[in-house]
């Protein structure tokens, strides 16, 4: 495995940061599967997760991403292997090429009596650019199409 650079959306003090760990050993039956690292601060709101995306999924959020950067229009989707722990959402929000971030992270934690969710939500609005540099400049890159 090896770690690649943050794919980021947002501002000083409302953004998601996802760092990733690509699955490189051609002998396991998870090869080319990421372990993403998520850290989210929205609006006075923040939490962190680790987790597992298929690479058929990130390759598809990946298209969709760069579908939505061309056109502004429509959304990208990315969710975790297990169920609740990641769903993100890019999306326009306007014919002027508004666009947001939205999603959860959650993770059960599991104690000797019971277990306990934790999660957070999180939902922002950043601007179009932001696409690209994620296209390009980040972990992601590597799962877009030419």
């Amino acid at each position: 495995m090896t770690d690649e650079s943050v794919l980021r959306f947002g501002t000083q003090d409302n953004f998601v940061e996802i760092s990733a760990v690509v699955e490189r050993d051609p002998s396991l039956q998870s090869h080319g599967d990421v372990r993403l690292s998520i850290g989210v601060q929205s609006y006075g709101f923040n939490g962190c997760n680790a987790l597992w995306v298929d690479r058929h999924v990130l390759r598809m959020f990946a298209g969709q991403l760069a579908k939505l950067e061309r056109s502004l229009a429509g959304e990208a989707k990315l969710n975790s292997m297990s169920p609740g722990e990641l769903e993100l959402t890019v999306r326009s929000v306007s014919p002027l090429g508004h666009i947001a971030v939205m999603g959860s992270t959650a993770h059960r934690f599991k104690a000797d009596s019971g277990s306990y969710l934790h999660s957070v939500s999180f939902g922002f609005e950043i601007e179009s650019a932001q696409l690209l540099a994620a296209l390009g400049n980040s972990w992601l890159s590597e799962y877009v199409k030419p």
